[in-house]
């Protein structure tokens, strides 16, 4: 899994330029500067490991999470957008895929 501290820093920057794409990897690629062959490495596996993760969730939940990370909507408006209650939103994104086996 990623580091929750670059995890954070990775949404942050990413909500700050509210990109929509399909794949996180590439809002990653946008959202971060890359200066040098280490940085685009580090980058690189970075999506990797996301991308990885993404695989794992359930489609439903693998867009609500895309949705609320990359084009920065809220628990609530997504809640409404897939008919679930706000708590049962919430639990989707914070659930590691791991643990929805």
């Amino acid at each position: 899994m990623v580091s929750g501290n670059s995890r954070n820093q990775s949404i942050h920057a990413i909500r700050a330029r509210n990109p929509v794409v399909d794949e996180i990897g590439g809002a990653l690629g946008l959202a971060i500067p890359v200066s040098g062959p280490e940085a685009q490495v580090v980058i690189n596996d970075e999506e990797r490991r996301i991308d990885t993760c993404m695989e794992e969730l359930e489609a439903g939940r693998a867009v609500a999470v895309k949705r609320a990370y990359v084009e920065g909507l809220s628990s609530q408006e997504l809640a409404d957008q897939f008919g679930v209650p706000l708590n049962m939103m919430r639990t989707w994104l914070r659930t590691q895929p791991a643990e929805t086996e």
